[in-house]
């Protein structure tokens, strides 16, 4: 009888452990398959903007263009070994290739940021080291800002 009680408990914690496994697996498996659906390109909305300044001297463009077209345009178009090369060694080159200008039609057109403070419209990441959002005319950075209050609302006491 002792024996047979020994035996059914065993049986019933390896049921446990499988039906543990199964579970396990099968969350992981769904988990795995709803995040592979909310990657890529595909997840950007086409109505997002984005700001983009020409580097030609003569041209000097500043427009806003589709983020989801910008962010497929550098997949499909990766800088070549040679340009690659050339921005290991010069740490102040664009390290993104440059979009054809709509104005000059030159390739020399860079993701910018338009400053909320004094609407300057800047290349991203102009102020090396630095928020890639910080205006090179009045040092403002959204960035900085947001964590900023996020820190401080982070610290005040609960009342």
């Amino acid at each position: 009888m002792a024996n047979k009680k020994k035996l059914f408990m065993i049986l019933i914690i390896i049921v446990c452990f499988a039906l543990a496994a199964a579970i396990t697996y099968k969350k992981d498996a769904d988990y795995r398959k709803e995040t592979a659906k909310r990657a890529g390109i595909e997840t950007i909305d086409p109505n997002d903007l984005i700001w983009v300044k020409c580097t030609n001297t003569e041209c000097n463009a500043e427009y806003e263009t589709g983020k989801r077209a910008y962010f497929q345009y550098l997949q499909d178009n990766p800088p070549s070994p040679a340009q690659f090369t050339a921005m290991m060694q010069d740490p102040m080159k664009n390290p993104t290739p440059g979009l054809i200008c709509n104005e000059c039609e030159q390739e020399t057109a860079y993701r910018a940021e338009k400053c909320e403070k004094c609407a300057l419209v800047f290349v991203r990441g102009a102020v090396r080291h630095d928020f890639a959002d910080r205006c090179t005319a009045c040092s403002y950075s959204k960035t900085e800002d947001l964590r900023k209050k996020a820190r401080q609302a982070k610290e005040q006491p609960e009342e």
